[in-house]
């Protein structure tokens, strides 16, 4: 009896000792990508109030689309210059054309339209490399996160394409190519400071459309190419953090520069403006439905820059009319003349309507529009009246 019992507790001892082994074999592999706490580091300097930065998350996601060339052949989104940083991804990671980080992004944007926007969008929710994992500090109820992740297929999609990235980062050491590229990122934000006026972008905004924001962030990046993008992020605290993400214009000195002065003071209104504007458009999404058939008129040319539904049209008008009046009045007529030109010359017809109705009716009267949201069912009723008139 004493040695079934003995025989009995060896056997339970050894039960114990099979479980926490195969424990500690799943902890292992659950933890596969774990580098000992290691994580890239933004580089960042501050410029009135905006963050200038280098993001090791965009710089991962401009490897996956230059790995992806039907995605870059539909939407030109790597630089086509002759830049060593390129080479050095190429040298890097081409063997690496069908890992399944590359094969699942491919797959989102065939099949689900995660394609301009959306993907670097995608990557501010997340940590920084080599670890990425969804940010705890999101409002995931935010529209911007919900049509990132149905343009994704789904949020569990989207965390395959993570966990893929993740693989991609330590079967490529992805955390090393970054930080060995810290000068080359160092200098693309100092040349880029260096070259730019001493404007306060942030209260031309705010004061314009009446709100503040929490941050301020333009961010660089050599290997996208001319897309620039305008996301704001919803903290949980009902804060936001809002984004302008640049692709470089060409090549100086063997580093990517963003735009000539003038251009460029265009592009941070423009794409900061889209975080005051496009929420309105999906606030009010039935109200400005009604009013789609004036799309029709320039649906071809709109689908070329990719603005493929009235909505996203519609915003693109008014940030840019928008950017035209800021510009009116804190810059020159030289510099107008020329912004409202390029407008008229990418079919936006109806940006003289509302800079006429910003002008003469928003900009006298911000005692009683404290915001622009207070202002947008103005725009409304000019749609309205566009419709009957065309």
């Amino acid at each position: 009896m004493n040695k079934m019992k003995k025989n009995k507790a060896i056997s339970l001892v050894l039960c114990i000792i099979l479980v926490f082994v195969t424990g500690c074999t799943s902890t292992r592999v659950e933890n596969k990508h774990d580098t000992n706490g290691k994580e890239n580091k933004q580089i960042v300097k501050e410029f009135n109030n905006i963050n200038m930065i280098v993001d090791p998350r965009i710089e991962l996601l401009s490897v996956i689309i230059y790995l992806c060339p039907d995605y870059n052949e539909s939407t030109k989104s790597i630089t086509p210059e002759n830049l060593s940083y390129k080479k050095d991804v190429e040298e890097r990671f081409n063997k690496f054309k069908n890992h399944k980080a590359v094969n699942i992004f491919r797959s989102m944007f065939n099949n689900n339209g995660f394609s301009y926007d959306a993907p670097p969008t995608a990557m501010l929710f997340l940590s920084n490399t080599p670890n990425l994992t969804l940010r705890e500090d999101i409002d995931k109820q935010d529209y911007v996160y919900t049509q990132c992740m149905e343009r994704a297929g789904g949020e569990k999609k989207f965390l395959k394409f993570v966990e893929a990235l993740n693989d991609f980062c330590a079967e490529t050491n992805f955390y090393e190519f970054y930080n060995e590229h810290l000068d080359y990122y160092n200098k693309i934000i100092d040349n880029t400071v260096n070259n730019l006026e001493d404007i306060d972008y942030v209260s031309q905004v705010e004061k314009y459309y009446g709100k503040e924001q929490r941050g301020y962030n333009i961010v660089l990046n050599g290997m996208l190419y001319a897309n620039n993008y305008g996301p704001k992020i919803k903290n949980k605290d009902g804060s936001y953090d809002l984004y302008s993400i640049l692709g470089s214009s060409g090549i100086k000195n063997d580093v990517p520069v963003f735009s000539d002065d003038v251009y460029f003071k265009y592009i941070v209104r423009h794409e900061f403006g889209h975080s005051f504007v496009n929420y309105l458009a999906t606030q009010n999404i039935k109200e400005v439905n009604k009013y789609s058939k004036l799309y029709e008129p320039i649906k071809a040319d709109m689908e070329k820059q990719a603005y493929s539904t009235w909505e996203t049209c519609l915003n693109e008008h008014i940030v840019r009319a928008a950017v035209i009046r800021i510009t009116d009045i804190y810059g020159t007529k030289e510099e107008v003349d020329k912004y409202l030109k390029m407008e008229k010359e990418c079919s936006f017809i109806y940006v003289e309507d509302i800079i006429d109705l910003l002008k003469k009716e928003y900009e006298p009267n911000r005692d009683k529009y404290k915001t622009f949201e207070d202002f947008y069912p103005q725009i409304l009723k000019l749609l309205d009246k566009l419709m009957q008139k065309n």
